[in-house]
C-alpha cells in the first residue's frame, strides 16, 4: 500500500470519528489506521510522527473553517514534524493572521509557515490544475528516484509548488530542479518544513520508518495526551493534507 493510501485510510477514519464526535476516537484511529496498514515504509517520519501530524492537521480543520466564508476563504493546512505549513486564500491581513494564531494554539504545534496569499480564492479549474502539477512533479520525483519522490512533499497552490520534507542537500537542490522545470510550475517555495539531514541518517531513517511500520503492525496505541480522555465536538474537516 502507497502513502496515498495511508492519507486515505487515515482521513475515513478520522471522518467516522467525527461523527461521533469523539476526539479520544480519532487520535485512537489515526495511530490504530497507521500502524495496523504498516504503510510509513517511504517516509522518513516515524509512525508516532506522522500519527501526530495527521492529528494536528485533524485539530485545524475547526478553527480554519471558521475564519471566513468558503466564498472568500481557502485554507489548506499541512503538519510535517509538528510544523504546519498553510496555503491558500484568505480575504484579508487580520484573518491571515488569525489562521497562524489558530493553529499555533494546538497542542504539539512547534511552528507555522504561513503562505496565505490575501486575495479572492482559486476557483475549482484552477484547483484541478494544481492537483494535475504536484501529480506530474511526483511523478518526476520517483522517475529520477524513488526515494527522493517519497520523501520530498509538495504543495501546489495556483502554480506555485511548496516544498518540504526530510531531504539531504542534494535531494533538495535535485528535486527543486525538477519541480522548477516541470510544465505549469510558476515558481518553487522552500518552505521551513524543509529538514536538511545527511546521507547515512537519510538511510537509517528510511530503514528505521520500515523497522517501525514492520513492529508495530496490527497495534492501536492512542496519542500520549492529557485530553485524550474527554470528548468534544467537532465539525467535519474540510482542510486537505498530504501527510
Amino acid at each position: 500500500m502507497k502513502l496515498n493510501a495511508k492519507r486515505t485510510v487515515v482521513s475515513a477514519i478520522a471522518a467516522i470519528c467525527l461523527t461521533t464526535q469523539l476526539t479520544a476516537c480519532i487520535e485512537t484511529a489515526i495511530v490504530g489506521a497507521v500502524a495496523a496498514s504498516a504503510i510509513v515504509l517511504s517516509d522518513r517520519r516515524s509512525v508516532a510522527v506522522y500519527s501526530k501530524d495527521a492529528w494536528i492537521d485533524v485539530q485545524a480543520a475547526t478553527p480554519l473553517n471558521e475564519i471566513g466564508p468558503t466564498s472568500t476563504t481557502h485554507i489548506i493546512a499541512n503538519a510535517f514534524n509538528s510544523r504546519v505549513l498553510l496555503t491558500g486564500e484568505v480575504a484579508s491581513e487580520a484573518d491571515k493572521q488569525k489562521a497562524t494564531d489558530v493553529v499555533k494554539a494546538i497542542s504539539g504545534v512547534k511552528g507555522v509557515d504561513n503562505q496565505l496569499v490575501v486575495g479572492p480564492i482559486t476557483s475549482l479549474d484552477v484547483r484541478n490544475n494544481d492537483a494535475f502539477i504536484t501529480s506530474k512533479v511526483k511523478s518526476r520525483l520517483v522517475g529520477d528516484h524513488p526515494e527522493l519522490g517519497n520523501a520530498m512533499k509538495i504543495i501546489t497552490e495556483n502554480g506555485v509548488v511548496f516544498v518540504l520534507g526530510m531531504l539531504t542537500q542534494s535531494e533538495l537542490e535535485r528535486g527543486v530542479e525538477i519541480a522548477r522545470t516541470t510544465s505549469g510550475v510558476q515558481r518553487v517555495v522552500k518552505t521551513s518544513l524543509i529538514t536538511i539531514i545527511k546521507e547515512p541518517q537519510a538511510q537509517a531513517l528510511d530503514q528505521e520508518a520500515k523497522d517501525d511500520a514492520a513492529k508495530t503492525q496490527g497495534t492501536v496505541t492512542p496519542l500520549q495526551d492529557g485530553s485524550q480522555s474527554q470528548a468534544q465536538p467537532m465539525s467535519q474537516p474540510t482542510t486537505q493534507g498530504v501527510n
